[in-house]
């Protein structure tokens, strides 16, 4: 049987703003690097004060499948 990759797993450029505390948000996910940075210069533009990265954070199909589980 043909297994089809999850959206997340499909799209691993990912725009973070980053937060206070070393924390941060993930805005959106993208599959290539430059619509994602089209999408981060429309951020930048409405919203000035945010800051924002792109990242490249592919997911592991293993981790999805099998979360682990501690004793």
């Amino acid at each position: 049987m043909v297994k089809l990759p999850s959206v997340k797993c499909d799209r691993p450029w990912t725009i973070v703003r980053i937060l206070p505390d070393a924390r941060h948000y993930t805005v959106a996910r993208f599959r290539n690097r430059q619509d994602a940075n089209d999408h981060l210069r429309l951020l930048r533009r409405f919203i000035p004060a945010a800051k924002f990265e792109i990242i490249f954070a592919p997911l592991e199909e293993e981790a999805q499948d099998n979360p682990r589980q501690f004793s």
